[in-house]
């Protein structure tokens, strides 16, 4: 390889390691004390972007309801017995409570919860704050019981409440479709004969936590909360993202930070609070490979509340175990006789891009594919699920998959390898020019570019594959790490495509490695076919350039050991291919002779 060979692919390692770093270092130093976290009891920071709704006061003439509300661990009546209705179809079964009126848990019956196939069904556990609770407004919280009726086909269910001391009366009428979105409406009437004020209060998500203790680190990385801006034509934005919620510099700073990372864990409270003013059009919770999305039917919203969980570790690492986020809803005043209607879009399943799209409203963006190489990823998503279609295993269709990226690039491939090869044969003649004026660099970089002219060899040829097939790379890397199709997707020894192979975890010497904690086959076969593409390619540089590339399997294989072994599998598949590539070309058109001098 050349100079400029060898910077593209230390530009592409530097670019992997940015994101690989950048999914690491999410979340930046604390900014202070956190307020209190995952309870649905809120407590919000006093200037943290108070919107104007919050600093009115209401008119005198119109009551307003204390927003004081009675916490659920020390209820000011005891509450009768809990009692629970389920909701469900095929796909989905959801838990009401009487104590909240809300959600307290969701078995997602087409994923299985753990890698043993009898392990039965994933199940959301949101007992601790539950989904769709109200908070904010006495009477109507997690601290109350409410009446709870199901549907007779249980796919509906009926949720009411009537606060006699308030002249207040709340209905809930919940709708479960073919899938996983519920349709929400709820009705707040005022029953008595002087108008009443309803308080700004909150309706969220439950707390999305890690789905798995085998790699529960990992996963802590793509927990993630997100809102689409109501007004102002602005993108999602992706809070627990770097560059956002909690990092030096950024706007605004928040009360306490959602860091993780290596600080000292007395650093560091439990939990953090902080609240957003800006009205949000939905507001999404999510972890590696499932999300909350709560949509009202119209933006009536006055900003959302978002919520984090630490695990304070023994010593300095630091990882979120839980997020949380709501959605804030301004005070409104209910005239005697009449009611206030509100219409929620909830949706609690899969992170799959095919069924999110259908949501509308870019709530697909939750998958994250990137500004950059988000067009290849939805691209290369459904291909890949064709190709899962035509063959049921996502291991062969990932290889299929790099076979058609291949055969797409095959023509610059080729051209790149023939050029390599005139550049190889050109070598004698250059090292000539070098001697000839070596005390003349610009001449002797006149004279090289025509050598090249004359031969018809391009010198940035070698380089154009690599740089082409970068955002290929990138978005696969965003497309293959989180795909909840390859969550337990199995291929020969491989258990678990969605994570590293994991063979002998911390079992005899693995138990002694301080970095090496398993067994991962994958990464070893890629590095030794590195090892022999580099063998095979015509070497263009001069000797010290070829021993830096030496050390370039190593470097991938400490990068990719721990990776996915869905990336790893393309990445050594589409090595195997490239060696095939060059052994074909080689037979084909022999050696080669070396340029007459």
């Amino acid at each position: 390889m050349n100079k400029f060979e060898i910077a593209m692919v230390a530009l592409l390692a530097a670019l992997l390691l940015a994101v690989l770093y950048s999914q690491k270092q999410k979340f930046g130093p604390p900014a202070g004390p956190a307020p209190a976290g995952l309870s649905n009891r809120v407590d919000v920071a006093a200037g943290a972007g108070a919107t104007q709704a919050q600093a009115a006061v209401a008119a005198p003439s119109v009551p307003r309801l204390e927003t004081a509300e009675t916490g659920p661990a020390a209820p000011a009546v005891p509450l009768p017995p809990e009692r629970t209705v389920v909701v469900s179809n095929q796909s989905v079964a959801v838990t009401l409570s009487s104590w909240s009126g809300g959600i307290t848990a969701v078995r997602l019956n087409e994923y299985r919860a753990a890698l043993n196939k009898d392990s039965g069904p994933e199940s959301l556990d949101f007992a601790d704050a539950p989904a769709l609770a109200w908070s904010g407004v006495p009477g109507l919280c997690a601290s109350n019981d409410f009446e709870i009726a199901v549907d007779a086909d249980g796919r509906g269910a009926r949720v009411s409440r009537t606060v006699e001391a308030l002249q207040l009366r709340f209905e809930r009428t919940l709708t479960l479709g073919d899938g996983y979105l519920l349709a929400v409406t709820d009705t707040v009437s005022n029953v008595g004969s002087a108008p009443i004020t309803l308080p700004a209060h909150t309706i969220g998500c439950g707390p999305m936590s890690v789905t798995t203790n085998r790699t529960a680190a990992q996963e802590a990385l793509f927990l993630g909360l997100d809102t689409l801006p109501a007004y102002g034509g602005e993108g999602v934005k992706y809070w627990m993202k770097g560059g956002g919620m909690g990092c030096v510099g950024s706007k605004p700073p928040v009360l306490g930070g959602f860091y993780t990372g290596q600080a000292a864990s007395n650093e560091l409270p439990e939990t953090a609070s902080y609240r957003s003013g800006e009205a949000v059009a939905w507001v999404a919770a999510k972890n590696k490979f499932f999300v909350q999305l709560l949509a009202p039917d119209e933006a009536s919203t006055s900003g959302c509340e978002m919520h984090a969980r630490r695990n304070l570790a023994v010593g300095r690492s630091v990882e979120l175990s839980a997020v949380r986020i709501a959605a804030e809803f301004p005070e409104k005043v209910i005239q005697p006789g009449q009611s206030s209607t509100l219409g929620l879009r909830y949706y609690v399943g899969p992170k799959k891009y095919a069924v999110l799209k259908a949501l509308g409203n870019h709530q697909a963006e939750v998958m994250e594919f990137g500004r950059w190489f988000g067009w290849i990823c939805k691209l290369l998503l459904p291909t890949l699920n064709w190709l899962y279609a035509v063959i049921p295993n996502y291991g062969v269709a990932i290889i299929l998959l790099t076979i058609l990226v291949r055969i797409l690039f095959w023509p610059l491939t080729h051209k790149s390898t023939v050029d390599m090869k005139k550049m190889q044969n050109l070598q004698p003649l250059i090292a000539e020019l070098r001697a000839k004026y070596k005390d003349k660099p610009q001449k002797l970089n006149q004279e090289t570019m025509a050598l090249y002219k004359e031969h018809k060899v391009n010198p940035m040829s070698g380089c154009l594959p690599m740089v082409v097939q970068i955002p290929v790379f990138f978005a696969l890397f965003t497309v293959l790490r989180s795909a909840i199709e390859l969550r337990f997707a199995p291929f020969l020894w491989i258990r678990d495509l969605s994570e590293q192979e994991g063979l002998f975890a911390g079992q005899g010497i693995f138990a002694m490695l301080p970095f090496v904690d398993c067994l991962n086959i994958l990464p070893l076969i890629m590095t030794a076919t590195t090892i022999w593409q580099q063998k095979l390619t015509p070497a263009t540089g001069d000797q010290q350039q070829q021993k830096m590339m030496m050390l370039m399997p190593i470097f991938f294989l400490f990068l990719f050991y721990k990776m996915a072994a869905a990336l790893v599998l393309y990445w050594t598949v589409s090595q195997l291919l490239a060696i095939l590539q060059m052994v074909m070309q080689k037979r084909k058109s022999g050696q080669g002779k070396p340029a007459p001098a």
